[in-house]
């Protein structure tokens, strides 16, 4: 039987958001659940995006919450580099997207911005941009002259236009697009980078990724990637897609609400296991009844079969309950320890707070 492996791959963009807390959570259950195991990568290959000090939030948050890596940046492991740009410098991302040439899967694009608004067009009050595989019929003698005069190039997806594609997701089932909807999505950037979705790809199968969890953001991109995976003759990991977070309006979370990071919640007094065990519940359920578990007893009990389809509801109200109940569970000493920081914030003359707590 092969090694589950699965991986938690976020940018350093900012704090941790719930939806990639709940990611990082699933993973890592599914992964221990079968005694296999749990990779942290950084995928920082959106230089515009990143954020100084970000990486150290993810540390931080994955070593607060329990979620012990066994391998990635920091600790290191047989299938590094395990941040994106370290591996970019090194080549691999171009090594791989030239093989796709090669096949005839991918291809050189030389087309200027211009050129490429042109190909904008309004729907449904949107604007899209759908590529007309203008330079997959350059020849081999124009393209070998437009790299060898330095022209600006990306490398693009080169898609059918006819047929299906289908794929399969443990959560949502079989899903079938029609290939005339999927654009040739940019593989390789202007910049030597990878996009985000090649990258993953790439990244997946070297590091021998057997299980993929996301947000259900990711079902519309997943025929691209499954087209990838077949035109490279990979095996096609197993799709976990984590259905929305919303609010207790049904609307998306917003930082403005309070609740929309881990460390948001911690910053209001949420103790960090009672987080923990709420963010399992917020789209999984147990076979029996139970609410409160330890990490140990989520391990234990967690099945990926049991998420839901449907939206889960970010309730404070259950929350705070939650939090309540780890905080009645919890010995007086720790308790001293969390509360004192609030007690002196209200009690400044020289009482035993001991005694008040």
């Amino acid at each position: 039987m092969t090694k589950i492996r699965t991986r938690y791959a976020p940018s350093p963009t900012g704090k941790m958001h719930v939806g990639n807390l709940r990611t990082a959570l699933y993973a890592y259950l599914i992964a221990k659940h079968e005694g296999g195991d749990f990779i942290l990568r950084i995928e920082d290959t959106d230089q515009e995006r990143f954020v100084e000090g970000a990486t150290e939030i993810i540390y931080n948050t994955m070593r607060d919450t329990g979620l012990k890596h066994d391998e990635g940046p920091d600790i290191g492991g047989p299938v590094g580099p395990y941040v994106q740009s370290d591996r970019q410098k090194q080549g691999i991302y171009m090594e791989y997207a030239k093989k796709l040439i090669d096949k005839g899967e991918a291809y050189y694009c030389f087309c200027d911005q211009e050129r490429l608004n042109s190909l904008k067009r309004e729907v449904n009050g949107e604007e899209i941009m759908t590529y007309d595989k203008h330079c997959l019929h350059l020849s081999k003698e124009e393209v070998e002259a437009n790299l060898k005069a330095g022209k600006p190039f990306v490398i693009r997806q080169n898609n059918p236009t006819e047929g299906k594609t289908t794929f399969h997701d443990e959560i949502y089932g079989d899903i079938s697009v029609d290939n005339s909807e999927l654009d040739d999505m940019v593989l390789i950037k202007s910049d030597g980078f990878p996009t985000y979705n090649f990258a993953n790809v790439v990244d997946d199968h070297l590091q021998q990724i057997t299980h993929v969890v996301r947000g259900n953001e990711y079902l519309s991109s997943s025929p691209k990637y499954n087209r990838l995976y077949d035109a490279f003759g990979w095996e096609v990991p197993v799709y976990v897609h984590c259905p929305t977070i919303t609010n207790e309006e049904h609307k998306k979370l917003s930082k403005r609400s309070g609740h929309s990071s881990y460390q948001d919640l911690i910053d209001q007094g949420f103790i960090s296991e009672a987080v923990v065990n709420f963010v399992a519940l917020l789209g999984w359920s147990p076979e029996n009844n139970q609410e409160i578990f330890s990490l140990d007893e989520l391990v234990k009990e967690f099945n990926y079969k049991n998420i839901s389809k449907s939206p889960a509801v970010f309730d404070m109200v259950k929350l705070k309950w939650m939090n309540g109940e780890y905080i009645k569970a919890m010995d007086f000493d720790k308790f001293y320890e969390m509360a004192e920081p609030y007690i002196k914030k209200v009690i400044t003359k020289d009482l035993d707070l001991k005694k008040i707590a």
